[in-house]
């Protein structure tokens, strides 16, 4: 019914139908999103990503054409049917309007903050399955980090470091407006493994967007409170707009292969008993025959695909403007079985009433997904462990085309491997991938409406409400004859269900006039956000009575594990925002709320206020400045932004676990205070040479304060542990965005953009409670543990700090080894490198001729430390490319020359806790992120109806790297997982075709 009244709303009475392209004068270049009205009605249309137009008009009628910056024209449409138009430059560039905090719209150069904006067009030229990580060297101050799990994994953000210990580091994502859930079910954590359940921004159609603004600083965020002192990523959807119906087609198809996997050696075998059998690692002779496993990787990674079909209608009359679309996105992995379905639907619908008076909005989305086998990276349950340390004198494809092999004496299928299935480490891949199979399915609803009403030109009131809905569903079974160190003989059978549900509504005044010189814009209301989530963990994994029968009534209470959770958090706020201007030259911001959380409740801290100002100062305006400058402004900030706790750490609960109560060992924290984050800022914004060139810098530092810990509870309490807030993480940094577009002919134009960034991160204070002896204070605090490698907090280092036992080496930096030639390591923990980049830069280049057009863009990330486990797992087994050139150079070099056999050294140093500093290696790397060729055919099918094909490609290669697998592989966006390889996926080389239609 939607659809039908969508297309009824767009019968217009047009006697023809006119198409054109729309491009700036002085470049040349296509303009995306400029506008084309019919003089005189609200009938209009907007230009698409090749600057293409098409719309219905009578031949007496007027065009008027326009763009932010640039000179309105206008053209009389008479017989033509198409008109061609180039906009020339204009001196209100600097008059741009965007949208910031509460999808408030302010004047660019009014704002006193740092913001940066990327266009739709850049989250679909290259396509990934998680829209986020095409925003990857494109945004100053954003680090993405995507997870090593495959198609449907999460990705961490970073905007400015981090900066809460215990807390939620990633910014608030906000789409048209609204504050979004954007939480994990869960990650991995530990050498155990642990899945990745994903994030809710991967859910997201690319072909939906229309634009996302980065506001970076707690300044740019305050109105949004205590959810955005990480930052906004703030999405703005595509709408419908007055005109004639448009029809946008694409299809993006790509093939993803492994970038870098390790480097195995084919050269020496593992030893063969007189039965036959293999050892378990690789440190046997010389294979003199046919070394069959040599190409196992090969064997076992195929070349993924991903395709994402997408569709979308739009139009409307001057009183209702619609949007709806579909996307279908189908993903194989590089891994066999690893399989990822989406489903998008959206709409969208604007009414006007009552004389333009009163305007509502009302959209809905809906999202269905399902995986199946998305990669666990670590020890166990991983196909990769079995698969790169199987030897290369084995017959791998037995093992592949028979991993199992009917028991008759048990009366089911069991593995087969060349090893004992029991032992916890390796398994058959191909039984893992079959055999202890996993799925996700997750269904989502998002619906939201707003309304406003003008009561006067200069003064609105705004209401919106916002629904969103998770639904979630994971299950695992696990055969008969998986390794009994970590499973029952007969299987297991686990599901777990988690459902998130998020209310938000805002209640707004807006007042923005001018007086004379001055100029008053301002902003007061209250918003509400509820948070419910639940979770249900149920397994079969006690004694289980049937072997591989998978239900949950399938075995005994003993060992299983049933557990129900239950999360509600409500955040209520008043908010207040204005902005005085002087002659368009000086705005000065004020911004204040006060939010009301119920994770604080039992405190005297419920409630909390904070306070934003900033200044602008347009030079340009103050004084005359050389002819070459367009604009040069000035801008400062500062702000104090709080930050709520976790829920029920105030008053802790009671958990219900297979029918029994576990009862609360935590002490009430009733004293607990938010986290304080102050952030100052300033910077310049400027503009030269007929707009051609561009630059923005800013400096910035913020301190959190309050952060919340938690130590030992005294015997006497009668709890486990208590809480208090301590601490004080410093981040203070840079970041600048240089662009330049140059002309070349009148048909060619060169565009080049440059954005670096450097954050340093200091913990200036851990535990500096005055009350307690300084002996009795916390020293550090944990993050988290990998094989050794202890992520820390400690007073005067840095946010991701890595701590372990060191390679022992003598004052020339020779390592020192026993009688044995066992390497010798340290008795306690040093410190060994830190995980975080302190540079990021991204360079993109375009170059448009007529309707042929190519793109680069090369990203790097300068510091920061990678500790690759599975290289040191690798060496240990004997099958890395590594331990044979030790064999065939005579041992390995301690640095002096004097030689150690390469069996001992790489047995010892790999083992866990022993390689210390051996496998941390430079995480600093660059590489050519994307690359996209294309050609578009204009009115192909007839006027108006163009088509654009590229070539495209994604992680192409590295220019530079130190680490043998990609550094900026991640197996969790938890705080203490990043920076570190454990049997993770390897990272993909992707190319593909893109194809997009417009009628």
């Amino acid at each position: 019914m939607f659809v039908l009244f969508f297309l009824g709303t767009n019968v217009l009475l047009a006697q023809k139908k006119v198409s054109g392209i729309v491009k700036e004068a002085d470049t040349n270049e296509p303009l995306i999103g400029a506008t084309v009205v019919v003089k005189g009605t609200t009938n209009g249309v907007i230009t698409d990503l090749d600057g293409h137009y098409a719309i219905e008009v009578n031949a007496n009628e007027v065009l008027q054409f326009a763009y932010v910056g640039l000179e309105t024209h206008e053209e009389t449409v008479g017989e033509r049917t198409v008109i061609n138009v180039s906009l020339a430059s204009s001196s209100v560039k600097i008059n741009e309007v965007v949208v910031t905090a509460m999808g408030l719209e302010r004047k660019a150069k009014s704002l006193t903050y740092a913001t940066q904006q990327v266009g739709g067009g850049e989250l679909t030229r290259a396509k990934e399955t998680n829209l986020i990580n095409s925003l990857q060297g494109k945004t100053a101050g954003l680090v993405i980090t995507p997870n090593s799990t495959g198609a449907g994994g999460s990705s961490k953000l970073l905007i400015r470091g981090n900066k809460s210990a215990q807390g939620n580091n990633q910014p608030l994502i906000v789409i048209d407006g609204i504050p979004m859930a954007n939480s994990t079910t869960t990650q991995m954590e530990g050498e155990f493994g642990g899945r990745d359940g994903g994030d809710a921004l991967s859910n997201l159609n690319p072909d939906d967007i229309a634009g996302i603004s980065v506001l970076k600083g707690a300044s740019a965020a305050a109105l949004y409170g205590s959810m955005a002192a990480n930052g906004v990523v703030m999405i703005t959807t595509k709408k419908g707009s007055a005109g004639s119906v448009r029809v946008d087609v694409s299809s993006n198809t790509t093939f993803e292969t492994p970038l870098d996997a390790p480097k195995l050696q084919s050269t020496y075998g593992a030893a063969v008993s007189g039965s036959g059998a293999l050892a378990q690692d690789s440190w046997g002779e010389k294979i003199s025959g046919e070394a069959k496993g040599a190409n196992r990787l090969d064997e076992f990674f195929r070349t993924g695909m991903t395709t994402i079909n997408s569709l979308s209608i739009s139009g409307g009359s001057e009183r209702t403007q619609s949007y709806v679309s579909y996307a279908n996105t189908s993903a194989n992995g590089i891994m066999p079985t690893n399989t990822f379905t989406r489903h998008n639907m959206m709409a969208k619908e604007t009414f006007k009433l009552f004389d333009n008076k009163v305007t509502v909005n009302a959209s809905l989305n809906y999202i269905t997904q399902k995986g199946r086998n998305r990669h666990e990276p670590g020890q166990y349950r991983n196909p990769l462990t079995g698969l790169y340390t199987f030897p290369a004198n084995g017959d791998f494809r037995q093992y592949k085309n028979e991993f199992e092999k009917y028991d008759n004496l048990k009366g089911y299928p069991v593995q087969q491997w060349y090893r004992d299935v029991n032992q916890d480490f390796s398994a058959n891949p191909y039984w893992v991938l079959h055999r202890n199979p996993h799925t996700e399915k997750r269904d989502r609803v998002m619906a939201s409406a707003s309304i406003r009403y003008n009561i006067t030109d200069y003064l609105n009131l705004q209401g919106r409400l916002n629904y969103d809905r998770i639904a979630d569903l994971y299950e695992r079974k696990i055969y008969a004859s998986t390794s009994t160190t970590l499973h029952n003989v007969n299987g297991e059978y686990r599901q777990e269900r988690d459902d998130s549900r998020q209310f938000y509504g805002d209640l707004m005044a807006n007042f923005n006039k001018t007086f004379d010189v001055w100029s008053v814009t301002a902003s007061v209301g209250t918003s509400f956000t509820d948070l419910k989530e639940t979770g249900i963990i149920a397994s079969g994994s006690g004694d289980v009575y049937i072997p591989n029968f998978f239900h949950l009534a399938n075995g005994s209470k003993n060992g299983s594990e049933n557990k129900r959770s239950k999360t509600q958090k409500r955040l209520n706020s008043v908010f207040g925002t204005a902005q005085i201007g002087y002659k368009e030259m000086l705005y000065l911001d004020v911004t204040g709320r006060n939010d009301w959380s119920s994770t604080l409740s039992y405190t005297p801290n419920v409630s909390y206020f904070y306070p934003s100002f900033g200044l602008t100062a347009l030079i340009n305006e103050i004084t005359t400045l050389p002819e070459a400058f367009n604009l040069l402004k000035a801008r400062a900030s500062y702000s104090i932004v709080g930050n709520d706790m976790p829920a029920y750490i105030t008053n802790p609960t009671h958990k219900f676990r297979n029918g029994s109560v576990d009862f609360n060992t935590s002490v009430p924290f009733t004293e607990m205070k938010p986290e304080k984050l102050k952030s100052m800022e300033f910077g310049f914004d400027l503009s030269m040479f007929d707009n051609h060139f561009e630059m923005d810098f800013t400096y910035y530092k913020t301190n959190n304060t309050n952060q919340y810990f938690s130590m030992e509870a005294s015997a006497a309490t009668g709890y486990s542990n208590y809480y208090f807030n301590a601490g004080d993480i410093q981040n203070s940094g840079f970041e600048t965005t240089m662009s330049w577009r140059q002309p070349i002919t009148a048909d060619f134009l060169w565009k080049t953009s440059l954005n670096l960034s450097y954050n340093n991160n200091v913990i200036k204070k851990l535990d500096d409670r005055q009350d307690v002896a300084k002996e009795n204070r916390l020293t550090h605090v944990g993050l988290g543990s990998l094989r050794g490698y202890d992520m820390r907090l400690v007073e005067g280092g840095s946010y991701g700090d890595l701590y372990s036992k060191t390679v022992v080496r003598d004052k020339n930096g020779v390592i020192q080894v026993d009688k044995e030639g066992n390497t010798l390591v340290s008795e306690d923990k040093e410190y060994v490198g830190n995980v975080n980049p302190k540079w990021n830069l991204g360079w993109s280049n375009s170059f448009n001729y007529k309707d042929m057009q190519f793109y680069f863009l090369i990203d790097g990330r300068i510091g920061g430390n990678f500790v690759d486990l599975t290289q040191a797992t690798l060496d240990a087994y004997g099958v890395s490319q590594n331990s044979a050139d030790a064999r065939d150079n005579g041992g390995v070099d301690l640095g002096n020359g004097t030689k150690v056999d390469a069996g001992t050294f790489y047995r010892s140093i790999g083992q866990k806790e022993k390689g210390g500093d051996y496998y941390v290696y430079s995480a600093t790397n660059f590489r050519l992120r994307e690359l996209s060729i294309g050609y578009a055919f204009r009115n192909l099918l007839g006027a108006g109806k163009d088509l654009g094909v590229s070539l495209i490609g994604r992680n192409l290669f590295f220019f530079y790297k130190d680490a043998p697998s990609d550094p900026e592989v991640s197996m969790s966006t938890s705080n203490g997982y990043s920076g570190s390889n454990y049997f993770a996926l390897p990272a993909t080389r992707s190319l593909g075709i893109n194809l997009k239609a417009t009628f």
